[in-house]
């Protein structure tokens, strides 16, 4: 009975310092798993605080990276400005330059404009004798211009330069009109102007039609036989039929006589050079024929109104 008590003593014993030792287990269990998780934690707190620091640095290189791509275009901007104030410095020096020659050019532009405005008034006067009224008015208008203080010198050369661009225009296309057949008469015709190539009347009373003859200086008759083209032609003048091809008495092309060139010196008995040079010769042939175009352009001009005779 003894034994048996100290069995079941010996049982209780063993079971109460097993449970001991079971709890002091898991309480090392439990102390172990929380230092895992704080572990963990503290990981999962050094690995953000590393991301962040790789997305600051990413950032950071990135606008380094803009920082630098736009000091590379200020410079480039800096170098495109010293070239533009480099060509704006000699531009201004250009200009200062001009303003110093101001008062030379307004000395050589006044007696230029003036022999412009000689040389329209002799055009004028020898070209074909159309609106000749209008036309010597606006010469005489230049004239008053020129010895008119008040009007300034561009003024002055913007009107010379327009009275040109209208006597230019006067070469391109035809027009009609009607007027006095000489100055100051009462016999008003219709006018045909076929640029500067011909200068044609027809009477308003009959079916008479004459042109300005250059050679002459006087009006010449037509044949009969132009009097259908010409209808037709004032017509298209006074836009009053289509534009259309038409046959019309006009002067001729004229061949320039050639005149050759005077013959060379004889060579003197001095010895020649070992390489001599052909400027004489090629000089004298050039002027031959400069000398024969002129002249062929003087028979141009002398023959121009009667080859438009010839022509009908």
């Amino acid at each position: 009975m003894s034994k048996l008590s100290f069995l079941l003593r010996a049982g209780l014993v063993g079971a109460v310092a097993g449970m001991a030792a079971g709890g002091a287990a898991n309480a090392q269990l439990e102390r172990a798993v929380q230092v895992a998780q704080q572990s963990t934690e503290a990981g999962q707190q050094s690995q953000d605080r590393v991301e962040q620091l790789d997305d600051s640095r990413t950032d950071l290189a990135r606008e380094y990276r803009a920082v630098l791509q736009q000091i590379e275009s200020q410079r480039l901007f800096v170098d495109q400005q010293r070239v533009f104030l480099r060509s704006q410095q000699n531009e201004i020096e250009s200009l200062q330059a001009q303003i110093g020659r101001v008062e030379n050019v307004k000395v050589e532009l006044l007696p230029m404009m003036r022999e412009m405005v000689d040389n329209l008034a002799n055009f004028v006067e020898l070209d074909l004798p159309f609106n000749m009224v209008e036309r010597q008015e606006r010469v005489q208008r230049l004239y008053d211009n020129l010895d008119d203080a008040e009007v300034s010198v561009a003024e002055r050369y913007r009107v010379i330069l327009n009275a040109y661009e209208i006597e230019a225009s006067y070469g391109r296309g035809i027009n009609a009109y009607e007027g006095p057949l000489t100055e100051g008469g009462e016999d008003v015709v219709d006018f045909l102007r076929i640029g500067r190539l011909m200068l044609i009347y027809s009477r308003k009373d009959a079916d008479e039609y004459g042109y300005w003859d250059r050679e002459s200086g006087s009006w010449q008759p037509l044949p009969g036989n132009y009097g259908l083209e010409l209808s037709k032609a004032f017509r298209i003048a006074r836009n009053a039929a289509a534009p259309e091809i038409l046959l019309a008495p006009v002067p001729g092309p004229v061949q320039a006589e050639y005149q050759a060139a005077a013959p060379l010196p004889p060579q003197s008995s001095a010895p020649a050079p070992s390489a001599p040079p052909a400027a004489p010769a090629e000089e004298g042939t050039e002027e031959g024929a400069n000398e024969a175009s002129a002249e062929g352009a003087e028979a141009s001009e002398n023959t121009e109104g009667g080859d438009a005779a010839d022509n009908q």
